[in-house]
């Protein structure tokens, strides 16, 4: 993986230390200075042992975690230990209980909260090389073993591989939220939603004008403003049941299936008027030549190298475009000859050397290898940096982690290696989920059965395997590596929630800027980079595409799954959500990224130019200055139900 997740992680908490900045200089102006009252009125200006004693008229749960700021500090510890409300559900680090039960004093608060900012970096940094590396991989082995074509898989499986850590960053913080307090998700959702379509979708027009494609971008965007007005309508009754949580799930289901019927009508269209691949209307990627049986076949370049966590497959439509189903067909056995080829040349000559035959412990040594030692030499010295701060969780993931690569010699297979991810995976899951304490009949506990079950099967897997060549199920292990990185991922972002919510609670800044700031931007610069890069290589359709597919994809999947998941855990008929003014705000600038950008594109014949990205980067300004003015009140926006 390439240095480009360290600077997404890095820009995105580097644009938090800034908002943090402006928020402090924004409140120095706000008329109010944010006094924390109860419920009913009361003030909290008392002992924590004074404020627990009230609670048996007044619920624990009604006195929100940032009430500890009018505590003593001495008796910080104590009341973030007894109050419900600064207890985490999910994660395996209670961060504000670790910033003031580690700090002997006052001045020790600083330190650890820069500390913890160092940890949020490597959290962002883990995010992206699990969903990159390991996540992406296997759902492309998936769709492929399924026979799924390019364009099913590119809006379905491999946009939720793009999409991975939006979607369970926001089923985490979903599932964090207490007394309908849902706005670092939804703030992360809406202001992911506004960076890409002004900040990414502009950066894109700025390096590259360009013709966009009308079709798929009036149908992107139309999919788009419907799901945001459906999200609000739900935003704004404060409730959201079963039916509608499966409806947002449908209403993807339904886009899905417009995109392909669309695609065949559109393939239709064109192989009856022209029997050609060669439409000067239609937008061509850049062509590499093969030679197959001495005649020489035209295939689509690969692009894919120095590119990370593109959105490329999302706008899988994009691609499809520019060849027939023949072609592509034709393409994969291409493909596949030459690599069979490649592989043989290099069975027979070795690159001039004999092959070497490993030994199971130098095979299980190099899989585990969290840095690639063939390159260590040509790399530069940040680079190295980076390489070595990604090592403890790149060595966790290779040893509970398979991936499936058919570009590479054997497919990845790893005998030893891959034998050992049949225990260390599952172990992994029943884990990370708390489900190792559960009791089963017998006086077993539920990891004991796993273990016992994991350890015949990998058994079976080493008698029946050579470490020379793949066996034939080891596609199977694509799907053990699926599963195992979702329980990554979403352990990873459940830190970053956590942690998020720390930083909320000691430096009094709502949920929702956290969200629209720091979460949005986590996981959408790498968007902005790999989008951008996509434009500069000659790909400005597929990354605007991107832009409009891979939101829509995040708001309906994102909330269907979080929404779903909340309800039925909980055991409730629906879910409430508190209406904040921030929610306002975040719904009516993103409406009015996607219709400017729709009235635009009308008026200027759907070309993208740099007065365009001129007036997406103001909107984005303008969005953030006025969210935060309105959140810290130097600006009043009154909301009456």
């Amino acid at each position: 993986m390439s240095k480009k997740t360290a600077i997404k992680s890095f820009t995105a908490v580097s644009f938090f230390a800034t908002t943090l900045g402006i928020i402090s200089l924004a409140r120095t102006f706000s008329p109010e200075r944010n006094r924390i009252v109860l419920a009913n009125g009361y003030s909290t200006n008392f002992a924590w042992r004074s404020l627990l004693s009230y609670n048996d008229s007044l619920r624990n749960e009604e006195i929100k975690c940032k009430t500890f700021h009018d505590v003593n500090f001495t008796e910080r510890c104590n009341y973030i230990k007894h109050l419900p409300d600064c207890q985490t559900d999910d994660g395996f680090i209670n961060y504000i209980r670790f910033v003031y039960c580690a700090a002997p004093t006052q001045k020790y608060v600083i330190p650890i909260l820069l500390f913890l900012l160092c940890w949020l970096f490597f959290l962002f940094i883990s995010l992206g090389a699990t969903a990159e590396d390991f996540f992406c991989p296997s759902l492309n082995v998936i769709s492929r073993t399924l026979g799924l074509s390019q364009n099913v898989a590119g809006v379905t499986f491999l946009a939720f591989g793009n999409g991975a850590p939006d979607i369970f960053s926001l089923v985490a913080a979903i599932s964090e939220s207490k007394n309908g307090d849902a706005g670092l998700a939804i703030g992360a959702l809406f202001g992911a939603g506004i960076f890409v379509t002004t900040m990414v979708a502009g950066s894109i027009a700025w390096v590259s004008t360009f013709q966009i494609a009308e079709r798929p971008f009036l149908r992107d965007a139309i999919f788009y403003i419907a799901a945001v007005y459906w999200t609000y309508h739900v935003l704004w009754y404060e409730t959201i049941n079963l039916a509608t949580s499966i409806g947002l799930l449908g209403l993807y289901a339904f886009y899905v299936v417009v995109v392909i019927i669309g695609r065949k009508i559109n393939q239709a269209t064109r192989n009856r008027n022209s029997p050609s691949l060669t439409d000067p209307t239609t937008y061509t990627q850049p062509e590499d030549s093969t030679q197959v049986d001495g005649q020489e076949t035209r295939q689509p370049a690969d692009i894919r190298n120095g590119l990370t966590a593109t959105q490329i497959l999302v706008a899988s439509s994009a691609i499809a475009r520019s060849a027939s189903p023949h072609m592509i067909e034709e393409n994969s056995q291409v493909h596949t000859h030459n690599q069979e080829s490649n592989s043989e040349l290099l069975r027979l000559l070795g690159g001039g050397r004999k092959p070497v035959d490993k030994t199971m412990l130098r095979l299980f040594i190099e899989g585990v290898c969290p840095i690639n030692l063939e390159d260590w030499k040509d790399l530069s010295i940040p680079n190295k940096i980076y390489e070595v701060v990604k090592a403890p969780i790149q060595l966790l993931l290779l040893l509970t982690i398979p991936v499936v690569d058919y570009d590479v010699e054997k497919h990845n297979w790893n005998k030893p290696l891959n034998t050992l991810h049949i225990i260390f995976g599952p172990m992994l899951f029943i884990f990370a989920t708390k489900l190792s304490s559960k009791s089963i009949s017998g006086g077993f506990v539920a990891w004991h059965l796993v273990l016992c079950i994991c350890v015949v099967i990998a058994i079976l897997v080493f008698l029946t395997s050579k470490k020379e060549q793949q066996p034939k199920y080891h596609p199977a292990y694509a799907y053990l590596g699926f599963l195992v990185a979702v329980i990554w991922i979403y352990s990873i972002a459940n830190e970053i929630v956590n942690v998020l919510q720390m930083y909320g609670s000691v430096l009094k800044v709502s949920e929702g800027i956290l969200g629209l700031t720091l979460l949005a931007w986590g996981n959408s610069i790498g968007d902005l980079i790999s989008n951008t890069t996509m434009a500069r290589q000659g790909f400005p359709r597929m990354a605007i595409s991107a832009c409009f597919g891979g939101p829509l994809f995040n708001m309906l999947v994102g909330i269907g799954i979080a929404c779903t998941v909340k309800i039925v855990t909980s055991g409730k008929s629906c879910f409430q959500i508190n209406h904040t003014n921030l929610q306002d705000i975040l719904a009516l600038f993103l409406l009015l990224s996607l219709l400017s950008s729709l009235f635009i594109m009308l008026v200027a014949k759907f070309k993208a130019s740099r007065a365009y990205s001129a007036f997406l980067f103001s909107l984005y300004a303008l969005f953030l200055t006025f969210a935060i003015l309105v959140e810290t009140n130097v600006i009043s926006w009154e909301y009456t139900s």
